[in-house]
Parts: C-alpha cells; sequence; structure tokens
C-alpha cells in the first residue's frame, strides 16, 4: 500500500540511473512476483553496508597504511606480525561500531520478520543486519563477524559476551599508542599455551566454514523436492562472481527461483546468467531495496 510519504520508482531511477540489461528493470512486476513469493534466498555483499559508509574490504585500492590489504586478512600476515593485523581489524571495528544500519537493512529484516522461508546469506563482516532488527536464524555470515574472536592455534571460539569482553580494551586503547604484542588477547583455555585471539573473520586463502556451508545447503534442499522451491532469490550490493556466490545464485535457478539484482556498479548483468524473467536494478541499495520490499519507515 502506497502512501504519500513512500517513494516513486521512477523519481528514485532519476536519483541513482541504472543500467538497461536484457532482464527486466520493472519495479512494478517485481513486487508483483514478491508478494506471491513463499520461499526468498537473500545474498548480502558489500554494497549493502557501503551504503552506511562502511568501506568494502579492498577499498581504496585494497591498500592499508602502504600494505595490501589482501596480505594482510590472512593466517600467514597474522603469523608474521600478529599486532599490524590487529590494527588492522580494529581501524575497521571502529568504523562499524560508529555507523549504523540503512534503509535496505531495515527491509530486509522486515521481510525476514514477515516470511518465516526467508534466508539471508551477507557476505559482510559487520553487525549493522542484527543492528537493524534482523534475527540470527534467518541470517548467516558467510565470512563470520568482526567483532567474534576465536584463538588462532586451537580454534576456539569464544562466546559473543566472552568475545566483547576481550576486545574493550583494545578498542580503549589510545590509538596514539602503538599495540605491543603484549596488549593481543590470550587464548582462554588452559591447555593451549600459545594462542592468540583473532578476529573471527574468513580471512583470504582460508576455506568457508563446513558447518555453515551444510547449514546452508540444508535450507536451500534438494533441487528435486518441489516442496522446497525458491521462488525469489535477491542479489543485494555485489557483483557475485566468485564462489560461493555463484553456486548459490545457480543452485536458486535451478529451484524456480527468479533472480533481482541491486548493484550499484554496472558490471554486466549478463555475467551473472540474467534473462527475461529477472530484474536488474543499478543503483543505491540504501534507495532501492526499501522500494523493492515496500519497506515504510
Amino acid at each position: 500500500m502506497r502512501t504519500d510519504s513512500t517513494p516513486n520508482y521512477s523519481d528514485v531511477v532519476s536519483a541513482t540511473g541504472f543500467l538497461r540489461p536484457r532482464a527486466s528493470r520493472s519495479m512494478a512486476s517485481f513486487q508483483e512476483h514478491l508478494a506471491t513469493s513463499h520461499r526468498i534466498l537473500a545474498l548480502l555483499g558489500a554494497g549493502l553496508s557501503a551504503s552506511s559508509g562502511i568501506p568494502t574490504f579492498r577499498g581504496a585500492g585494497g591498500v592499508w597504511r602502504t600494505h595490501d590489504a589482501t596480505q594482510l586478512a590472512t593466517p600467514t600476515g597474522f603469523a608474521a606480525d600478529p599486532v599490524l593485523v590487529w590494527e588492522f581489524h580494529l581501524e575497521r571495528l571502529e568504523e562499524m561500531k560508529n555507523k549504523g544500519p540503512n534503509a535496505a537493512h531495515r527491509a530486509l529484516s522486515e521481510l525476514a520478520s514477515k516470511n518465516e522461508q526467508f534466508l539471508a546469506l551477507t557476505m559482510n563482516i559487520d553487525d549493522l543486519s542484527e543492528r537493524a532488527g534482523h534475527s540470527a536464524e534467518s541470517l548467516r555470515h558467510l565470512h563470520g563477524r568482526l567483532d567474534d574472536l576465536r584463538c588462532n592455534m586451537c580454534d576456539l571460539h569464544l562466546s559473543k559476551t566472552d568475545s566483547a569482553a576481550a576486545l574493550e580494551p583494545l578498542l580503549q586503547n589510545d590509538s596514539s599508542t602503538p599495540l605491543s604484542l603484549g596488549d593481543i588477547p590470550r587464548c582462554p583455555r588452559g591447555e593451549c599455551k600459545d594462542g592468540l585471539l583473532r578476529p573471527g573473520v574468513v580471512w583470504f586463502t582460508e576455506p568457508l566454514p563446513q558447518a555453515l556451508l551444510e547449514s546452508i545447503a540444508e535450507w536451500i534442499g534438494d533441487e528435486n523436492d518441489n516442496s522446497r522451491r525458491i521462488d525469489t532469490m535477491l542479489v543485494i550490493g555485489t557483483s557475485a562472481l566468485v564462489y560461493p556466490a555463484t553456486a548459490y545464485i545457480e543452485g536458486a535457478r535451478k529451484r524456480g527461483a527468479r533472480v533481482a539484482v541491486v548493484d550499484i556498479e554496472q558490471e554486466d548483468p549478463s555475467l551473472l546468467g540474467l534473462a527475461e524473467q529477472d530484474w536488474y536494478f543499478q543503483g543505491d541499495a540504501a534507495t532501492l531495496v526499501p522500494v523493492m520490499l515496500g519497506y515504510l519507515p
């Protein structure tokens, strides 16, 4: 239902612009399809949180203080210089804490609250979806969360409470005072004598957790099981050109899904295999997603 405060899609398009791909650009046809969708899968990328002012992991050319971020955020980088790697992640954690969820996060949270058959797979390592009210039951962090901690030796995963307690001294550290190795929190497990706590994110060269992949596969279900049909696949803020993103899009399509892509980058939609029954909206996720989902603040 529209109200006077509901943005008109033509106004949104004129403000943001969009690519004219082979896929449909009709907001009305997407909303009509969404209204009849029961099982919905969403893939969320950096473009979603970029609308809140959080830079992408490879932002500024992937360089941080002259260091290659893709070399820092690795097990090898942490083993070589845990202090430097922690400084890099603490800066990102401060950015996360100083930003808030945007209208797209809230629209997706509302969709999750209204549809028990909705699952969002986020590639973001922030907590903005949770702060928008998105329930843990309908959200999976593919790359972990920046504010979760685990041991680099025994792989102990700390609880949210214990992670927060271990992070507090690091976050309170005077930024003008360099960290030292003694500032890095140690593994609390008694038998683990040499373990250092590290951010609980999936670093470059690391595989995604097997238990996570299995839980997602269980939700998606067998493509021959008609009861597990997926009606709509949302791809928001990502070009989705790497594994497992491409696999989830293809898996949803095999289960009957029509795909709707929202991305501010003018990538070639044909790379995602979009066809006439799909949708491609080019623009800011914080502007477009609330309109798509009929979210009224």
